[in-house]
C-alpha cells in the first residue's frame, strides 16, 4: 500500500501516456474509446488522492475528447463544472471557462435549453485572455463565441465578427496547431457564405484553408471542405469543378473506409505480435542500460566542460548586452515621447471641435432662436385679429423653423455629457433620430454602472455620434443597433447597421471629417481595440473595446 502511495503520481501519467497513445496510433475505431477509459482511470486515481493540480490535468484530457467527440453533453458539462471549481490559475481558469461554454453550447443545442447564460462569462474570459497575451485561449474563446452566435442565437454577422477575431489571434502563434484553427474558422466562415448564398466569398474562405497542412488523422474535416467545394461549384453551376470535387470526395471516403478495414487486420495481427515484441523490448532495455551508463558518465564530463565555456562567455558579453538594453531604453523613450505629442494633437482637434460646437449652439439659440421667437411675438400681435388661411399656414412654418433651430442649438451642445452622462445622452441621441421615422436606431446597455472620467464619455459619445452619423450619411440603412456592455474594466460598444456596407480600403483612400482612421487612432490611445466588419449588400457591425 505504502509503494502505491509513493508512486501514484508516475501511474497517473502513466494512464495519461496510454490514453495520448491510443489517439494518436488509431489502430482502430474503438481507440478514442479506449483512450477515454486510461484518462477516466487517471482522474479516478487524482480524486483518490485529493491531488488538485493532476486533477486539472485528467479533466483536460476528460474535455478535450468529449469536445472531439459530440456526444454525452450532459457528462461533458458536470466535468466542465467540475473543472471551474478546481482551477488553480489564471490559465487553468481561462481554461476551465472556455470548455465550460462549450459544454453550455451543447446542452442549448441539444435540449434546446435558454436558462443557461454562459455570454457574459465568456467575454469576461476573453477580455482577460486578450489582456495578459494568451492568443490561443483569446482565439479558442473568440472561436466558440462564434459558434454561440452562429448556431444559437442565428446572428451571423456578430458569429462572423468573432470568427475573423480569432484570425486575427491565431495568426500571432507562428506554430502549425494554430494554423489548424484557422483552417477550422475559414472552414466555418465558407458555411456561413454557402449558407447565405455568397458563393464567391465561400470559394475564397475555402481557398484559404491549407489542406497540405491537415494531418492524417483529420482526414475526415477534408470529406467536409471537398463537400462545400462540390455545393459551392454545383450553385454556381460550374460543372466540371462541382464533378471534381464530388470525384475527390468519393475517393477519399473509399479510401477512409480501406483504412479503417486496414486497422482492423492490423489490430488482429498485433495481438499474435505482442509477445515477440514483449521480448524484444525487455532485451532493447538491458541494452539501453548499459548504453545509458556510458552516456551519463560522458555527459558529466561534457556538462563540466559546457558550463566553464559558459562562464567564460557570459563574462564577455556582459558588457555588450548592457549597451544593447541602454540602446533601447533611449528608443523607446523617444517611442513614448512621438506617442504623447500624437495623443496631444488629437485631444487639441476634439477640444477645438467642442469649442465650436459650443459656438454655434450659443449663437444658434442665442441670436438666431430670439430673433426669430422676436418675429413671431410681432407677427402674432400684428395680426391676432385675422384669420387668413395663408397667415395661419405662415405662423405654423415659423413656429417649425423656430423649433428646428432650438433642436439644432441642443443637438450640437455636448452639455448633457455633464449633466447625464454617456448612457443618457446616447439614448437622448437615438430618440431624436428615431422621432424622424427615417431611421430606427436603438439602445441596448448590460452592466453599465457608475458614471465615467468626463473626459473619457465625450470622447466616446463623440465617436458614437459620429459612427450613427456615418450610417445616416453613406449606409441608406433603415435600422442602426447600438449595444453598450460594461465588465468589471473593460466597456464593450457594438454599432451595426443595415445598410449597403463598404470597401474599407477605398474609404481610407478618400475619407473626409473625423473619419474612421480618427476614431481608430483615438480608440488606440485609450489602450483599446477597434474591429470593422462590413460586407457590401449585408451592412456594417463595428465593435470597440476600451479598458476603463
Amino acid at each position: 500500500m505504502e509503494f502505491v502511495k509513493s508512486n501514484y503520481r508516475d501511474k497517473f501519467f502513466h494512464f495519461l501516456l496510454e490514453g495520448d497513445f491510443s489517439i494518436e496510433s488509431n489502430l482502430s475505431v474503438k481507440s478514442d474509446s479506449i483512450a477515454y477509459t486510461h484518462y477516466l482511470d487517471a482522474y479516478n486515481l487524482a480524486t483518490k488522492y485529493n491531488d488538485a493540480i493532476l486533477k486539472c490535468e485528467a479533466l483536460k484530457k476528460i474535455l478535450k475528447y468529449h469536445f472531439k467527440a459530440k456526444e454525452d453533453v450532459l457528462s461533458f458539462h458536470r466535468f466542465a463544472e467540475e473543472y471551474r471549481q478546481i482551477a488553480y490559475d489564471l490559465h487553468e481558469e481561462l481554461y476551465a471557462e472556455y470548455f465550460y461554454f462549450g459544454s453550455a453550447i451543447g446542452i442549448m443545442y441539444d435540449f434546446k435549453r435558454r436558462d443557461l447564460k454562459p455570454l457574459p462569462d465568456a467575454l469576461n474570459a476573453l477580455n482577460i485572455a486578450e489582456k495578459n497575451s494568451k492568443h490561443y485561449l483569446a482565439g479558442r474563446l473568440s472561436q466558440l463565441i462564434g459558434v454561440y452566435y452562429d448556431i444559437i442565437l442565428d446572428n451571423k454577422n456578430k458569429a462572423r465578427l468573432f470568427y475573423k477575431k480569432a484570425i486575427k489571434s491565431y495568426q500571432r502563434i507562428p506554430y502549425f496547431y494554430a494554423q489548424k484553427n484557422r483552417n477550422d474558422l475559414s472552414f466555418n466562415l465558407g458555411s456561413l457564405e454557402l449558407e447565405n448564398e455568397n458563393y464567391r466569398l465561400a470559394i475564397d474562405y475555402l481557398k484559404a484553408i491549407d489542406l497540405k497542412r491537415i494531418p492524417k488523422r483529420d482526414t475526415q474535416d477534408k470529406l467536409l471542405i471537398f463537400g462545400n467545394y462540390y455545393e459551392v461549384y454545383k450553385s454556381l453551376k460550374q460543372v466540371d469543378s462541382a464533378i471534381l470535387y464530388l470525384e475527390k470526395k468519393c475517393s477519399l471516403r473509399d479510401s477512409l473506409d480501406l483504412i479503417s478495414r486496414a486497422k482492423d487486420v492490423k489490430e488482429i495481427q498485433t495481438k499474435y505480435q505482442t509477445a515477440e515484441k514483449e521480448k524484444q523490448i525487455l532485451e532493447e532495455q538491458q541494452k539501453s542500460r548499459t548504453t545509458r551508463n556510458w552516456l551519463v558518465a560522458t555527459g558529466i564530463a561534457l556538462i563540466f566542460g559546457i558550463g566553464m565555456a559558459i562562464l567564460l562567455h557570459k563574462n564577455t558579453t556582459k558588457k555588450r548586452l548592457l549597451a544593447e538594453q541602454e540602446a533601447l531604453l533611449k528608443q523607446e523613450r523617444v517611442d513614448n515621447l512621438l506617442k504623447a505629442q500624437e495623443l496631444v494633437s488629437i485631444d487639441a482637434m476634439i477640444a477645438g471641435q467642442e469649442k465650436e460646437r459650443q459656438r454655434v449652439a450659443n449663437e444658434l439659440h442665442d441670436d438666431l432662436g430670439s430673433l426669430m421667437a422676436t418675429i413671431k411675438l410681432h407677427f402674432d400681435n400684428a395680426n391676432s385679429s385675422k384669420k387668413d388661411p395663408a397667415l395661419q399656414h405662415a405662423q405654423r412654418l415659423l413656429e417649425e423653423a423656430y423649433q428646428k433651430v432650438r433642436g439644432m442649438a441642443h443637438s450640437k451642445n455636448s452639455g448633457v455629457m455633464s449633466d447625464q452622462g454617456l448612457l443618457p445622452a446616447i439614448k437622448k441621441m437615438a430618440q431624436v433620430i428615431s422621432e424622424t421615422n427615417a431611421l430606427e436606431v436603438t439602445v441596448e446597455d448590460f452592466g453599465m454602472g457608475e458614471r465615467l472620467e468626463n473626459s473619457l464619455e465625450l470622447n466616446l459619445f463623440r465617436m458614437v455620434q459620429e459612427l450613427v452619423a456615418n450610417a445616416i450619411k453613406h449606409a441608406e440603412a433603415t435600422k442602426v443597433g447600438i449595444q453598450l456592455t460594461q465588465h468589471e474594466d473593460n466597456l464593450n460598444i457594438i454599432i451595426e447597421d443595415n445598410g449597403q456596407g463598404f470597401d474599407r480600403s477605398k474609404v481610407i483612400a478618400d475619407q473626409t471629417g473625423m473619419g474612421l482612421t480618427t476614431i481608430e487612432k483615438r480608440v488606440e490611445h485609450l489602450e483599446g481595440q477597434f474591429t470593422v466588419d462590413s460586407v457590401l449588400g449585408r451592412g456594417t457591425s463595428i465593435l470597440i473595446d476600451i479598458p476603463v
